[in-house]
């Protein structure tokens, strides 16, 4: 049995930084959480125990799933089904794998059903996810695209939207760009604003 974290000991490093502390700190907003949510760390200890257990679980995930089905994904591929893109059937179970065991919206807030872990441990599982295959990594990561509208947006945008992200129901990153297309280099964005409604376009 593979597991992508466990067997890689030198991924720890990360965790082991000197920051580690201060973060958790910063990130748990004093551990404030922990009568609010079964599942908030108590302190620093409890919260590098979560971290632990959810890198392990994400390890397991990619080694028993993601790795096996990464060559059929690659040649099954996304396919058009009734007008829409269909992911390859093992992309669907990598993602019904991560969303089963709630590895969506890992670093958002609890209170919209995330895991309110800082950006160090999710970075990891991204990596763990990328090392079995970089093309569902980049799937399963577009969760951290939600990092945008939890910090810019409003309160009702928040509630309508974040939560599904944490649930796994939705998650994408779109690029409108007739003239780039996925050359992210090639973007050439202008933002406007619209005086009769009060925001940028």
């Amino acid at each position: 049995m593979a597991n992508f974290y466990t067997e890689v000991p030198e991924l720890k490093y990360h965790l082991n930084n000197s920051m580690m502390e201060r973060i958790c700190e910063l990130k748990e907003r004093g551990y404030q959480d922990k009568d609010k949510y079964d599942y908030a760390p108590q302190d620093y200890a409890d919260a590098m125990e979560s971290f632990d257990k959810v890198l392990e679980i994400t390890g397991e995930i990619t080694g028993e799933i993601i790795a096996p089905n990464a060559e059929g994904v690659d040649e099954e591929g996304p396919h058009c089904a009734n007008g829409r893109v269909e992911y390859a059937s093992g992309t669907k179970q990598n993602l019904d794998a991560m969303v089963k065991a709630g590895l969506n919206g890992m670093t958002m807030p609890r209170r919209f059903g995330g895991l309110n872990f800082p950006i160090t441990p999710y970075t990891m599982c991204a990596e763990i996810v990328a090392a079995a295959d970089a093309g569902f990594g980049n799937i399963w990561s577009l969760q951290d695209c939600i990092e945008t509208l939890y910090e810019f947006g409003n309160e009702d945008q928040h509630s309508r939207f974040i939560p599904r992200i944490c649930a796994g129901e939705t998650m994408s990153m779109d690029l409108t760009e007739p003239d780039a297309g996925s050359d992210l280099q090639s973007v050439m964005l202008k933002a406007t604003y619209d005086e009769a409604n009060n925001c940028w376009r």
